[in-house]
């Protein structure tokens, strides 16, 4: 049986935090979505991986309903701590050594998601 692409409908039905995000906004991340993954991947991961990279795009983007997504929208994912009285807040970066990540990937659950399935499906290289 032939891969189908998932549609926005397919992004709505496994995620419905996004089930009030217009079909204008769904459709651009799908699309990024399915460059990521592409034909190497097998096809019964292809369209979970699709549709969770969609997922984080949106997310990252502000788009909607979840927590993550709010966080989003006020600038403030990727801070690993934040204080409100003297405000101090903390972006860290695994280059800074502040135990945050400089991947985009982590800054989102469904992007954490996507690596876990990156990593079992495409383990990296051991050069000796």
């Amino acid at each position: 049986m032939a891969w189908t692409e998932p549609t926005v409908a397919d992004v709505r039905a496994r995620f419905p935090a996004f089930a009030s995000v217009p079909d204008a906004a769904i459709q651009p991340a799908l699309a990024e979505a399915l460059v990521q993954v592409d034909a190497t991947w097998p096809d019964a991961a292809r369209t979970s991986g699709a549709l969770l990279y969609a997922a984080h795009i949106l997310t990252l983007d502000g788009q909607g309903g979840g927590v993550e997504a709010e966080i989003a929208k006020a600038g403030a994912l990727g801070f690993t701590s934040f204080r409100s009285g003297a405000l101090s807040l903390d972006r860290g970066t695994a280059a800074g050594g502040g135990g945050g990540s400089s991947d985009p990937l982590e800054q989102t659950s469904y992007g954490r998601r996507f690596s876990e399935m990156v990593r079992a499906r495409f383990p990296g290289v051991l050069v000796v």
